[in-house]
């Protein structure tokens, strides 16, 4: 009993714990990353299917969409619309979110954190609506068996 008694006497829970400055680095860090993966991500996409895409429909590699697949023209139209379109918006948003994620360095953990998730959201809504305009884009151009309207 006097065994277990000379432990915890002798315990320091603060030497397990790593200090507090390290961990809010590591936060800000995490919330930076978690922020900038996904424009740079877009950005890599839009270049490879603007400049490397598949050159057939396939259902594993490229935009898809369902008139987008239906002949190799709507498919080739799609992938470089889908790879200008993401470019520039992964370009776009690269800038902006770098010059938000500026704002971390005073904040607070959760604030830094619910900053960080209110601009990953914007992201998310961006790129919903940057899909949505690819679809518009080929149902103009494209007839539902491929065949270009214009």
């Amino acid at each position: 009993m006097d065994f277990l008694k000379d432990i915890l006497d002798n315990f320091d829970l603060e030497a397990l714990l790593p200090e507090l400055d390290t961990i809010l680095g590591r936060v800000e860090l995490l919330a930076r990353i978690a922020v900038m993966v996904g424009p740079v991500v877009l950005l890599g996409m839009g270049l490879l299917y603007f400049l490397a895409a598949p050159k057939e429909a396939n259902h594993s590699l490229g935009y898809r969409f369902y008139w987008g697949m239906s002949s190799v023209e709507a498919w080739q139209f799609t992938q470089r619309v889908a790879g200008a379109v993401w470019a520039i918006l992964g370009l776009v948003l690269t800038i902006v979110m770098a010059v938000l994620c500026t704002r971390f360095r005073g904040m607070e953990s959760m604030d830094m954190l619910w900053y960080a998730l209110r601009l990953i959201f914007w992201e998310l809504i961006l790129v919903a609506v940057s899909c949505l305009a690819i679809d518009i884009t080929v149902l103009i151009f494209f007839d539902r068996k491929g065949t270009r309207r214009f």
